[in-house]
């Protein structure tokens, strides 16, 4: 069997959360790849190829990325025959009063109206702080809104909020229960119509990456 963990990512934080819940699953027996939807075109790739599946968005002002959720609609029929994760990643998870960011209730309830099929897991992790790696417009915003939620912030210092003990348990759990899945049922065939081409083209560009996030073997 073999999952992906299918992200977008624009700070970076997301990225390492998706890399880190790939190398759990692949060393919980479960390789797993990634794909970042703000590199290559989504529209490439062959998600039934999967027999498990991870999407994981930051959320910006109460929303996940809209090519994440064309994703989930997209292959919806698919997604619900096979275990599937969902991990929000948002900076304001603390502060529950926080408009920018919804609690998890209301992120999950507002899937609910967009997609047609629920993950079987939903999670939401905090992010982090990296301005370092901001230009000078983001990093005074953000220290800006760091401050209004009540987060320590400095400009000239990095901070990392996110659980990562927590972000391992999730690929854990999710692993085990896609490896559980696979073995309970017949595996899931490719449909005659799919676009093989495409997908070995998609292979060809992303073989790369997931080298070297972690080590896979089939």
């Amino acid at each position: 069997m073999r999952a992906i963990v299918i992200y977008a990512s624009c700070g970076g934080q997301t990225r390492r959360i998706a890399q880190r819940v790939a190398k759990t699953m692949t060393q919980r027996r479960v390789p797993t790849d990634t794909f970042d939807v703000t590199k290559l075109s989504v529209t490439e790739l062959a998600v039934n190829f999967y027999d498990a599946v991870v999407f994981g968005s930051p959320i910006y002002f109460g929303e996940h990325d809209r090519r994440i959720l064309w994703c989930m609609r997209e292959h919806r029929r698919f997604l619900a025959s096979v275990p599937t994760a969902f991990f929000s990643v948002c900076l304001n998870i603390i502060n529950a009063q926080e408009e920018r960011c919804r609690t998890n209730d209301d992120v999950t309830n507002d899937m609910r109206t967009r997609i047609p099929f629920q993950p079987s897991r939903h999670v939401t992790f905090a992010g982090a702080l990296r301005y370092s790696e901001y230009g000078w417009l983001k990093k005074r915003i953000m220290h800006s809104l760091a401050l209004q939620s009540g987060y320590e912030s400095e400009l000239g210092h990095d901070r990392e909020y996110t659980d990562w003990d927590h972000v391992n348990s999730f690929a854990v759990d999710f692993a085990d229960e896609a490896r559980a899945f696979h073995h309970q049922s017949r595996s899931v065939q490719i449909p005659a119509d799919a676009k093989r081409p495409a997908e070995a083209k998609w292979h060809r560009i992303h073989r790369s990456e997931v080298q070297s996030n972690s080590p896979v073997s089939r």
